[in-house]
């Protein structure tokens, strides 16, 4: 009689375990592999090599996935919309941020608008978030190289006021600006928050003499003008123009595009 091995029920049991090992190692080497297809969009495609190139990691994975593919969808949106912009190595991440930033300025970007009416009725609705929460000046300040020419220039001003911020300026180092109390140097700081206007100095620093002239004065708890605040409303508007029109262009993009992420690969070790 012809004796054998191992018993049938166990060779099934072996041979049920190598197919498993083999199929189930199957799956994990080819997400390894340089040619699998991470990310696509229409005729793009982001292969796991160039992933690797630009810093993919499985920690920043799904950011850079995502970033990828709008910038993609950006870069067909600016070929169809006729913008021409030179063409960058897809393997560098800035590359196709910098292309796709061109494409966005010279298309939905173009043409925002904000409004001197935008910036006073954000003002007019959002005051209270102008409320200062130190004490501000407005001053002229002046260095000086030594303690005579500082005394007289105290003087001067005094006498002259804000007339003499000119000639004081053209042959020494001066500035006018609006200050914040605790922005200064402590010596310095101290001698021009006193709580009013007017002529104060000179203070000694390592640079040499200061001479400083408030000319105005604003507490803690006032509201900053407009004329203040006007700029910095300006910006944050603008930022948020074109924030809304970058998510409407992106979400419109998705819908009509045909757009292919590797989900297998979004999930974590």
């Amino acid at each position: 009689m012809k004796k054998t091995l191992f018993k049938p029920t166990l060779d099934k049991k072996l041979l049920f375990l190598l197919l498993f090992c083999c199929f189930g190692c199957a799956g994990s080497v080819e997400d390894n592999r340089d040619g699998v297809v991470v990310a696509r969009v229409g005729k793009h495609v982001l292969s796991a090599i160039e992933f690797k190139a630009f810093g993919g990691s499985h920690q920043n994975k799904e950011r850079l996935i995502n970033m990828w593919v709008r910038g993609q969808l950006i870069n067909e949106y600016g070929e169809s919309s006729g913008v021409g912009i030179s063409s960058l190595s897809k393997t560098l991440c800035n590359d196709w941020v910098v292309r796709g930033s061109r494409i966005l300025e010279n298309t939905v970007y173009k043409n925002i608008d904000v409004s001197a009416v935008d910036i006073r009725n954000y003002y007019n609705k959002n005051i209270g978030a102008f409320k200062r929460q130190k004490d501000w000046i407005r001053m002229f300040s002046v260095i000086l190289e030594t303690e005579d020419e500082a005394i007289n220039a105290v003087k001067t001003l005094k006498n002259v006021g804000r007339k003499e911020h000119v000639p004081l300026s053209q042959n020494h180092l001066s500035w006018l600006a609006l200050v914040r109390e605790g922005d200064l140097m402590p010596q310095l700081n101290k001698t021009v928050f006193n709580g009013g206007t007017g002529v104060v100095g000179p203070t000694k620093t390592r640079f040499g003499f200061h001479v400083a002239h408030v000319v105005e004065f604003y507490p803690a708890g006032s509201i900053a003008g407009l004329d203040e605040v006007y700029d910095k409303i300006a910006s944050a508007l603008y930022v948020t123009k074109r924030r809304e029109k970058y998510k409407a262009l992106i979400g419109s993009l998705y819908t009509n595009a045909d757009v292919y992420i590797n989900e297998t690969l979004l999930v974590g070790e």
